[in-house]
């Protein structure tokens, strides 16, 4: 047992950061800005391209639709939430969260067992969660110490 007491009800949500997600959308809609003021004769497909930044813009934002994305997390596991996809996990099943370089920024990377025997899989937390990767990852590994589980060998 680690010295981390969970919050009251022994349940937490982690949602996305609204100020990232914010400024990524906010980039996309730069660049179809830029598009969409390129004339045609110059760059013939810079309208599309505009409009696919647009689009990319509304999906970065749709992560904040309520449900849709983060952690929800209580003394018997976690859930994840991606876009609507999500997968739950048993304490007693999972790793150590530990921080990875991705190809652009960094990511929370765990091991995951499905099943006694069976060979230990590589799974990641949704990106942009909670601030930074290393908050993130302690509170997951505080949680996990919290509740007695981990993967045993």
């Amino acid at each position: 047992m680690s010295e981390f007491q969970p919050p009251e009800g022994e349940t937490e949500v982690i949602l996305p950061s609204v100020l990232q997600n914010g400024f990524l959308a906010l980039g996309c809609l730069l660049a179809a800005g830029i598009m969409f003021r390129v004339d045609p004769a110059q760059v013939e497909a810079a309208v599309y391209m505009g409009g696919f930044f647009v689009f990319g813009a509304f999906v970065i934002m749709a992560v904040h639709l309520p449900g849709s994305t983060g952690i929800w997390i209580d003394r018997d596991g976690f859930l994840i939430r991606d876009m609507y996809k999500a997968e739950r996990y048993d304490w007693d099943k999972v790793g150590p969260f530990i921080i990875s370089r991705k190809l652009f920024g960094r990511g929370i990377e765990f091991a995951y067992r499905p099943a006694e025997g069976e060979p230990l899989q590589v799974r990641s937390l949704p990106r942009g969660l909670g601030g930074k990767p290393r908050h993130l990852a302690k509170r997951m590994n505080d949680w996990l110490a919290w509740a007695g589980g981990g993967i045993q060998e």
